[in-house]
């Protein structure tokens, strides 16, 4: 944020646009991952990649900003295809439900840690 010359306000703001565009996608996103699981995990990374790609590349706050909903929009897809297939599995296993989504909610927050 200091290297394009933005402000502690800025800095939420770009913060906090990946957490809009998910909200603003979400609906679209789960009817998207019904359709098509594996689709929507990856159509959903690739997003990811351009926005990654966008987010180093900016220059400006627009440009920045454009590339972060874009990270919003691609997490929004494929989570919702992940969290869709996770739900597949679990219900192959009913007794094993619980500790699936267990098991993939610890991982990603250690993910996050890493």
């Amino acid at each position: 944020g200091q290297s394009i010359g933005l402000s502690s306000a800025s800095n939420g703001i770009v913060i906090s646009t990946p957490a809009v565009a998910l909200l603003l996608v979400s609906r679209f996103a789960g009817v998207f991952a019904d359709k098509g699981r594996k689709a929507a995990m990856m159509s959903g990374m690739f997003i990811i990649a351009i926005a990654d790609c966008g987010t180093a590349l900016s220059n400006n706050l627009t440009t920045l900003i454009a590339a972060r909903l874009g990270l919003g929009l691609g997490r929004g897809l494929a989570e919702a295809g992940e969290r869709g297939m996770l739900t597949d599995l679990a219900n192959q296993a009913p007794s094993l439900r619980g500790r699936a989504l267990a098991i993939q909610q610890a991982s990603v927050a250690i993910g996050i840690a890493i």
